[in-house]
């Protein structure tokens, strides 16, 4: 499985990246939307996490709504500290499959990667 994390916190990057090496994942990191939105087109993920605040002017959930207007149908999984209802509608919204809350628990990013990965 090929996954693409877009996050611009490299602690969260390693800790992502050390969760996913239980499971046979191929994983590329991008600190910003830009290089991220590059990426999936040319790559081709089987699934996307992504963070909402990025350090650039595109905010991850900008990214989102810009590859579903752009026919990407890959599965997107947004990774953030809100958890407030209002947050979850409009990553929903944005196109969004998914929803993660950080921090998280290894076995609910696990869960998450096998639903997809089954689906695939």
């Amino acid at each position: 499985m090929r996954v693409v994390y877009i996050e611009d916190n490299a602690n969260n990057q390693r800790l992502l990246c050390r969760m996913l090496s239980k499971r046979n994942v191929e994983i590329a990191l991008y600190d910003n939307a830009e290089d991220g939105y590059t990426a999936i087109h040319e790559n081709q993920p089987d699934l996307i996490f992504m963070d909402v605040h990025l350090k650039t002017k595109t905010s991850g959930l900008d990214l989102v709504r810009q590859l579903r207007h752009d026919g990407v149908d890959t599965p997107i999984i947004l990774v953030t500290i809100f958890n407030m209802m209002a947050d979850k509608k409009r990553a929903l919204e944005a196109g969004c499959n998914d929803f993660l809350m950080k921090p998280f628990e290894m076995a609910q990013l696990l869960n998450l990667v096998d639903q997809y990965a089954a689906a695939s």
